[in-house]
């Protein structure tokens, strides 16, 4: 059964065109196409993709009751992507003839030199265009368009081979042809006459919604573990009440049990012998200010005086977070009420939501404890079956209830399902199946799902996609990221942020919506979201996990391969020829991700020698192959499409990197940071779009013409005093987020260094600049003489800076950064900057060492600027390491260490001060001269971990 069966039309095949259209039919690729003689063809393409999106924007929010226009809408997306296919192909073959003849290219079609996309038309002017390309077929048709494309054949096939090219028409012809008869196919089932707006399918959609609408009216006999939130809530509510109207939210996952709670609030005695007036409205997804408010003013309480009345309003399912101006309007008439301590209780899924409307702490609700779980299943379960304690029983439930990590929806739902039928061959089943079961007319999965179906279509695609990835997975924010910019996820119209910037905001996003959770510095999913994230992908991604087979639908695009409990299993007999047959059942023609998760990938490799072959459409390819030889790597890289390579544990040959240099649309290259005898060809300046390049430094160092990468955003740089390798070619690489540049003594004049044009990287974040690290001294004459100055003022996006044996810097100016290192400058005077909390509340790690004429720090002579307001310096330092510096501190006596609440590791190097006061620390080093301070700071040791006394 297709998957779109049963829902309303996929606004994501909309969003997909819309992509498409904005990505490649651009000035850039018509001027091209019409030099090679395929503008025709393409305009025809574009024509066609603009009917589509019409119907489609037409239909949107249709129901889907029958299985030929799911397949009709299913057979869509498939050309539509067919159609990104083979214009991205032909974009491959012009960066390729930019490259050839030596023009460069630093970013893909459809973007600007900052990689923002194209806007695209209004839908005025997409039916202007439909009454224009009617014409137009006629002439397509006609002899003389025959004789055209004869021409330009013959002006132009120098430039593309005649025989790609002639491929190119054919495709594109087919294409046409099929998304013609597929979109009225589309159009004559839906009935849709002369393109009707979607007023009515609005409508039906708001409708369907009212199902979930929540009540005040209790509909739990009994409320298992949440007393003390209860009671927490209850003391807030009542004791915290203000004359001004405070607001208390509620935080939560979806279906975690937060109207539960709230309304177990509602009917307490207390609150409702504290408060006169009891209102609960339900908000869900519509925040209309003039329909809640009559709501509210509807409710039978309120048809007497509010203005004498003690009030708690529920609101309930709070999602808006765009407008506060519609919140503050919604509470203006509430809050003309005379009595004090009125409050509103709000419940939503998002913290941003709590942000934007609570005046008091919120309240974050989660699973419920594993003893009250148990019971709560239990009563869900058992119902009043007298085999509660049949011990085989027990054991499956608390098996079962374990999986559910305490979310009361899925105990009702799963534990519905087990009450059916209490038997031990149905609870084993259920106990097996319990996720694949979800998908039936349960609770908890619906109502994530109704959160799934509310967020952008761009959000929906990113989470989509995160079913290959195995469960309880720690992401990497930086990698998902740059996966999902490899499939072209995210975009941003905005020149000046970069798609990595929006790409994190994404998964914030997601984040605040509860469909991630941060952990520490990774990010993870939840089972059940999980469990979501692959019912709504399962027409594009599919996981093979180990040696379980499983159907794969022949329109699956994403494939993973998950061999990590097959890694424990080498007694399997038989087991490669049983992978054989599960990888013959893979589509592989049109994959566009192949993901291997487990590290004894050798046992996949002749299987995926042979059949990825035919995968011609990769743009990401994840696979670890330890120490292994992945020469047959050749076969699998059509590096027409790739985007996105990760090889760890790859030693890599000579032939695996000339192929990588014909990957002209390669954007992430991760190859680990192992090393080895690496051969980097001087032809890797190729990769005119790679944006990250994740590799030893002597990878970085070896790159012929780096220059021409100037779409790479991390580097580290050695200046050699050889062609290709100078200075200058930081000039263009505007893109660069972090730099570490090395061996500067070989920068011989001011000119050389000035052609870097470093103050010109408005996106550099991270700089680190060092002369080679050698004990042997420099001949005066041979001393660099610039940089006695660095100005750091224009590079605005500047956080980490660090300075190592730059001879000749006399002078520094800095803005407000998270991290300064100053290291082995022996002519450093002055450290200038910003005076105030500007220049140092940001501040995480300052490390000043062997700066001996530093007498000057902007830094710490800021200190004395404080007015007596001021209640912390330097709020956020947790890292302070000065030594060697005896002109730094001439005129403190204190060094006002105690105003430092955030300091954890200290380190003083023969500073001549007399007191020092201390807060506590977990790390702090002294030399032997500063030692005599140790007793001065015995008092304020009570957490230090590491006390380290060195000569």
């Amino acid at each position: 059964m297709s998957g779109l069966l049963g829902t309303v039309v996929d606004a994501a095949i909309g969003w997909l065109v819309q992509s498409i259209l904005d990505s490649f039919f651009t000035e850039r690729m018509e001027a091209w196409t019409r030099e090679i003689g395929l503008a025709e063809d393409v305009e025809k393409l574009k024509f066609q993709m603009r009917y589509v999106q019409m119907v489609l924007a037409a239909a949107k929010g249709r129901s889907i009751d029958n299985m030929p226009l799911a397949q009709s809408l299913d057979d869509l997306r498939g050309l539509i992507y067919d159609s990104e296919d083979v214009m991205d192909e032909l974009d491959y073959y012009r960066l390729e003839q930019q490259i050839i003849e030596g023009k460069g290219c630093s970013a893909p079609t459809g973007t600007n030199l900052e990689g923002s996309y194209v806007s695209s038309s209004t839908l005025s002017s997409v039916v202007k265009l439909v009454c224009s390309a009617t014409s137009q077929i006629t002439d397509w048709i006609s002899h003389g368009r025959k004789r055209k494309r004869e021409e330009e054949g013959l002006a132009h096939c120098n430039m593309l081979p005649l025989e790609i090219k002639d491929s190119i028409s054919k495709r594109i012809n087919v294409i046409v042809n099929l998304l013609c008869s597929n979109g009225n196919s589309v159009k004559g089932v839906l009935q849709l006459e002369n393109l009707r707006t979607m007023a009515t399918s609005s409508k039906s959609q708001n409708i369907a919604r009212d199902h979930y609408m929540t009540t005040s009216v209790p509909i739990e006999s009994k409320v298992y573990g949440r007393d003390a939130e209860r009671d927490k809530i209850i003391d807030m509510l009542i004791k915290g009440g203000s004359s001004d109207l405070n607001v208390l939210p509620v935080v939560g996952s979806g279906g975690i049990g937060k109207t539960t709670l709230v309304r177990y609030v509602y009917h307490a005695k207390r609150i409702k012998d504290h408060f006169d007036l009891l209102i609960w409205v339900c908000v869900s997804t519509n925040f209309d200010v003039v329909g809640l408010t009559l709501q509210i003013l509807d409710h039978e309480i309120l048809q007497e005086n509010i203005r004498n009345k003690r009030f708690l309003l529920v609101m309930d399912d709070m999602w808006e977070e765009k407008d506060r101006s519609g919140w503050i309007k919604l509470l203006a008439p509430l809050k003309s009420n005379k009595v004090k301590g009125c409050m509103v209780l709000a419940t939503t899924r998002t913290k941003s939501v709590a942000k934007m409307i609570g005046t008091m702490d919120e309240i974050t609700l989660s699973g419920l404890d594993e003893k009250e779980f148990w019971l709560f299943f239990k009563a869900c379960a058992f119902r009043n079956d007298n085999r509660e304690h049949h011990p085989s029983l027990q054991s499956i439930g608390k098996q079962i209830a374990k999986a559910l990590k305490g979310f009361p929806l899925a105990a009702q739902s799963v534990g519905a399902l087990l009450s059916t039928d209490v038997s031990y061959e149905h609870w084993t089943t259920v106990r097996d199946k319990w996720k694949s079961l979800q998908g039936y007319d349960d609770d908890i999965l619906p109502i994530l799902k109704l959160s799934y179906d509310y967020l952008p279509v761009y959000l929906q695609r990113c989470f989509s996609y995160c079913s290959l990835y195995p469960e309880d997975y720690g992401f990497d924010g930086k990698e998902l990221v740059h996966a999902w910019i490899s499939q072209n996820f995210v975009q941003c119209k905005d020149p000046t942020i970069r798609l990595e910037e929006t790409g994190h905001e994404y998964l914030e996003k997601l984040v605040d919506l509860g469909f991630f959770q941060k952990d520490g510095s990774h990010y993870v999913m939840h089972d059940l979201m999980h469990v979501l994230a692959g019912m709504v992908s399962s027409n594009e991604c599919a996981t093979i996990d180990g040696l379980k087979s499983g159907a794969i639908r022949a329109s699956v695009r994403h494939l993973s391969i998950i061999i990590t409990d097959y890694d424990k299993d080498e007694h399997v007999s038989n087991s490669s020829e049983k992978f054989d047959k599960i990888l013959q059942k893979v589509s592989w023609q049109k994959l566009r991700t192949l993901m291997v998760f487990g590290r004894r990938t050798i046992h996949l490799l002749g299987s995926l020698h042979t059949l990825c072959k035919e995968a011609k459409c990769l743009r990401l390819l994840r696979i670890h192959v330890p120490g292994g030889d992945i020469s047959y790597i050749n076969s699998l890289l059509n590096p027409c499409h790739l985007r996105y390579i990760m090889a760890y544990g790859v030693y890599q040959k000579p032939a695996f990197c000339q192929v990588l240099t014909r990957c002209y649309h390669l954007q992430v290259l991760n190859v680990g940071i192992f090393t080895g005898d690496r051969d980097v060809p001087t032809d890797m300046n190729n990769l005119v779009n790679l944006r990250h390049l994740i590799a030893h430094d002597k990878v970085h160092h070896a790159i012929y013409c780096v220059g021409k990468m100037t779409s790479l955003q991390e580097l580290k740089f050695k200046v050699q005093n050889v062609g290709s390798f100078e200075i200058g070619q930081l000039q263009s690489m505007n893109e660069l987020v972090s730099l570490g540049a090395s061996q500067l003594e070989n920068v011989k004049t001011k000119e050389e260094a000035r052609v870097a044009m470093l103050t010109h990287k408005e996106y550099l974040e991270t700089l680190s600049l060092s002369w080679e690290n050698s004990s042997m001294s420099l001949q005066p004459e041979a001393e660099c003489k610039e940089w006695q100055i660095l100005p750091t003022h224009g590079m605005h996006s500047l956080r980490k800076l660090t300075l190592i044996r730059m001879l000749n810097l006399m002078e520094l100016s800095v803005p407000s950064l998270v991290e300064l290192i100053l290291i082995g400058m022996p002519k450093l005077e002055k450290c200038t900057g910003s005076y105030g909390m500007e220049l140092t509340s940001h501040l995480r790690v300052l490390t000043i060492k062997n700066c001996p004429q530093l007498n000057e720090l902007t830094l710490f002579q800021s200190y004395s600027s404080f007015d007596a307001e001021q209640k912390s310096w330097f709020p956020s330092l947790s890292k302070l390491s000065i030594g060697q510096c005896p002109c730094i501190l001439n005129n403190w006596q204190i060094l006002p260490l105690s105003e430092m609440r955030a300091l954890s590791e200290l380190e003083l190097m023969d500073l001549h001060v007399g007191r020092v006061s201390v807060p506590s620390l977990e790390k702090l080093r002294l030399s032997r001269k500063t030692a005599r301070l140790q007793a001065a700071l015995s008092s304020h040791l009570s957490n230090l971990s590491t006390l380290a006394d060195v000569a």
